[in-house]
C-alpha cells in the first residue's frame, strides 16, 4: 500500500546544477529509492525563475508563491537570517511566508490526504506546520538545524511561548548537532525537558558521495611536498569563520611556509574575503574557485593536503547544525581539520579521524597547518583513512534508513484524516 509523506523545507534546489545546499533534496530521493512504497513530495517557497511544479527522479516538488509580485520574493533563498542581514526591509515579507507556506501546506494536504508531515527547520516550516497537522489530524515530525529555535529568543515572551507550545507537539524531533538539541531543551523546565527528551536525537544528514573515480580505484592522490594544500568548502558568511583561516595562512607564510588554499563557494562576504586577502598579501596563494558541485568538487577534496572548517558561533548566535562538506570531505577520505565549535565534535575524534582546533583562534589554526606541514605521508594517510572509515557510516544510502526508521516509518500508520 503506498503511502504519502510530505517534506516541508525553505532551503532547496531551485532548478537542477543549483548552487543552493541540496541535503533536503538528498534526503526525498533517497527516500524514494530505498522505500518506494512511499510516495514523496516536497514543498518549498517559490523563487523568481523557478517551476511551481516538477518531478525529479519520481519525488513531486511543488513550490508556492510567498509574496507578489514574484519577481520581489528575495526572503528566502539562498538563506532567510543572511538575506534579513543584508537587508532589514525584508522582514516584510517574513509575515506573507508565514501565511503563505500555511496555505500552501493545507490546500496540498488538501488535494493528497498525506500519511506524515516532515518538517525541516522550526522556524517557519515547523510552526506553519503544526498548524495543518492538527487540524486534519496528521502526524507530524521535525527536523531542527542549527538556529532555527534558538533564534526566537530574539523575539521576547513570543519567542519563549511558540517554541514551549509547539515542540512538544511533534511526534519524533531530530537534531543536525547535539548543541542545536541542548539550546531547544533549554526552554523547557525540568519536567518537560525530561519528557521531551524521550522523543529526541542527534541524526545527521547524509553525504552523496560523487567521486570522480570509484572506490576500488581510488587512492589517494599524490600533493606536492612543497606547498600545502588548503581546501574550504561552503557559503561564504560569517558563521563560516573564513577570516581566521586567512589569518592563520598569514602567519604560516609570515613563518616561510608555502601554503595554498582553494576556496569553494559564494555568499555575502565574498568581496570582504577578497579585500582581506590583498591586505594580508596572500593573492597569490587564495584561489576563488566559485560554487563547485559534483565530482569536480570531489576532485578538489581528493587533492587536498587538508580539508579546513573554520566555522564560528556569530555574536549573534548563528552556527553551524553539522556541515554536510565536513561529512563529504571525510567519506572522500581526505585529512580534515575543524573547529570546536563547527559541529564536529560529534562525529570525530580528535586526532584520530580529523584534527580539532579552537574556533576564532588564527593561532591554534596556525599550529595545524605547522602540525600537518611536519607530518609525514604514513601520518597524514592513517588520519584520512581512520575519516573514511567513520564518513562512510553518513552515506545516504546507510543514513537513510536512520532518518526513515525514526522521523517517518513508525507514524504514517497513525495518520486519521479528517472528514
Amino acid at each position: 500500500m503506498t503511502r504519502k509523506v510530505l517534506i516541508c523545507a525553505s532551503t532547496f534546489p531551485r532548478f537542477k546544477g543549483d548552487g543552493m545546499v541540496d541535503f533536503v533534496w538528498q534526503q526525498a530521493r533517497y527516500l524514494q529509492k530505498h522505500y518506494p512504497n512511499l510516495e514523496v513530495h516536497v514543498l518549498v517557497p517559490h523563487d523568481p525563475g523557478a517551476a511551481h511544479y516538477e518531478e525529479w527522479e519520481n519525488v513531486h516538488i511543488h513550490r508556492y508563491r510567498y509574496f507578489a509580485p514574484a519577481e520581489m520574493q528575495s526572503l528566502v533563498y539562498p538563506a532567510i537570517w543572511p538575506n534579513i542581514k543584508e537587508q532589514p526591509l525584508r522582514l516584510f515579507q517574513v509575515p506573507f511566508l508565514l501565511l503563505n507556506c500555511y496555505l500552501a501546506t493545507r490546500k496540498l494536504v488538501k488535494q493528497h490526504r498525506f500519511d506524515l508531515i516532515y518538517s525541516h527547520w522550526f522556524t517557519p516550516q515547523g510552526m506553519m506546520c503544526n498548524r495543518v497537522a492538527r487540524e486534519f489530524n496528521i502526524p507530524h515530525t521535525l527536523t531542527s538545524h542549527a538556529a532555527d529555535i534558538i533564534i526566537l529568543k530574539k523575539i521576547p515572551f513570543l519567542g519563549n511561548y511558540l517554541v514551549r507550545k509547539i515542540l512538544p507537539s511533534f511526534k519524533a524531533i531530530s537534531f543536525a548537532g547535539s548543541r542545536g538539541m541542548k539550546q531547544a531543551l533549554d526552554f523547557f523546565d525540568e519536567p518537560m525537558r525530561n519528557t521531551l527528551v524521550r522523543k529526541c536525537k542527534v541524526l545527521p544528514m547524509g553525504v552523496d558521495l560523487q567521486l570522480p573515480v570509484s572506490h576500488a580505484d581510488k587512492a589517494k592522490q599524490s600533493v606536492s611536498s612543497d606547498i600545502l594544500k588548503l581546501l574550504f568548502v561552503g557559503r561564504l558568511a560569517e558563521k563560516k569563520g573564513v577570516t581566521f583561516l586567512l589569518n592563520a595562512m598569514a602567519k604560516i607564510k609570515a613563518q616561510g611556509i608555502s601554503i595554498h588554499l582553494d576556496l569553494l563557494g559564494d555568499g555575502p562576504l565574498i568581496d570582504d574575503i577578497r579585500q582581506e586577502v590583498s591586505a594580508l598579501n596572500l593573492s597569490a596563494e587564495v584561489n576563488f574557485q566559485g560554487f563547485v558541485n559534483g565530482e569536480e568538487k570531489f576532485k578538489f577534496i581528493q587533492n587536498t593536503d587538508l580539508f579546513v572548517l573554520p566555522s564560528i558561533i556569530t555574536a549573534d548566535g548563528d552556527a553551524e547544525g553539522l556541515p554536510v562538506s565536513l561529512l563529504e570531505a571525510m567519506s572522500a577520505g581526505a585529512l580534515c581539520c575543524a573547529s570546536d565549535e563547527s559541529g564536529a565534535p560529534d562525529i570525530i575524534e580528535d586526532g584520530k579521524t580529523a584534527i580539532m582546533f579552537k574556533a576564532k583562534s588564527s593561532d591554534a589554526l596556525a599550529a595545524v597547518f605547522n602540525q600537518v606541514a611536519n607530518m609525514t605521508t604514513e601520518q597524514r594517510s592513517a588520519i584520512a583513512n581512520q575519516a573514511k572509515v567513520a564518513g562512510d557510516a553518513y552515506l545516504w544510502d546507510n543514513m537513510i534508513h536512520q532518518h526513515a526508521e525514526y522521523l517517518i516509518l513508525p507514524y504514517i500508520a497513525e495518520s486519521v484524516h479528517a472528514k
